[in-house]
């Protein structure tokens, strides 16, 4: 099997690291540079809108009442409506409201690096691996070049994996609880998943990879079932350790 040179680049941006895998015809070059200060200057701006732990961010603004949402940049509207069609299909386990709170985090990190990803496809016969905090867009350029192998991290032991997702043009989103604690909750009483340990889901797009990922993780034993009539494709981690594949996508690895 052929060895494929592969330039790797990490930067911390928005709270969690942003790395990129590279391989194909620009990895190290100045096109490639180019494409990558792009890809993290997009996801900077999206922090300086988005951010709810910077005071001055438009969202906390927005949140505290200084701003009206026609005040504000035409992505935030688009955010807010993307967290409301969320909610709605997760019948309110999703929201980015609770307690008369805005934020509009579980929809940001997905849009963000589907955002940031459009510099990076510029790069021609190239394929690339673009992740936030374990949540991936891939792309393979041709269709001589292996697909990217993404490992589903095991919420019990962070030292394995429990499943291994080829991916040559999509979006692979986990969410659980494993690395940052009760973030999640069913919006619609507040409680934390207790039956399931992670979610992980496979989608064309990072922005509902991350989404459906979030709202089927707060909907908790009902998370396999909502997603399969998405029609999404998955894998459900319960608490027990027991593991439910949602569709045909992932490869359980021992």
């Amino acid at each position: 099997m052929t060895t494929v040179a592969t330039a790797r680049r990490v930067e911390h941006v928005m709270g969690m690291p942003i790395s990129l895998a590279l391989r194909g015809r620009h990895t190290d070059d100045a096109a490639a540079r180019d494409a990558w200060a792009q890809a993290v200057e997009t996801l900077r701006d999206v922090d300086r809108v988005f951010s709810t732990y910077r005071p001055d961010s438009v969202v906390s603004r927005l949140g505290r009442g200084e701003l009206d949402l026609a005040d504000c940049p035409p992505e935030v509207a688009e955010v807010l409506a993307l967290g409301e069609a969320a909610r709605v299909q997760s019948h309110g386990a999703f929201d980015v409201r609770r307690g008369g709170v805005l934020d509009p985090s579980g929809v940001v990190k997905g849009w963000a690096v589907e955002r940031a990803a459009v510099a990076l496809r510029r790069l021609s016969e190239t394929d690339f691996s673009l992740g936030a905090g374990g949540d991936l867009v891939c792309h393979v350029a041709g269709p001589d070049s292996p697909p990217w192998r993404v490992g589903i991290e095991d919420p019990h032991d962070p030292t394995r994996v429990v499943a291994v997702v080829p991916v040559r043009g999509g979006a692979v989103a986990t969410s659980g609880l494993a690395h940052r604690g009760g973030h999640v909750v069913d919006a619609r009483t507040g409680a934390v998943p207790a039956s399931v340990a992670s979610v992980t889901v496979v989608h064309d797009d990072l922005t509902w990879a991350d989404l459906d990922a979030t709202a089927a993780f707060a909907l908790d034993h009902e998370a396999a079932a909502w997603l399969t009539a998405r029609g999404r494709v998955g894998l459900v981690v319960r608490a027990d350790g027991r593991r439910e594949l949602v569709g045909p996508a992932a490869t359980p690895h021992d």
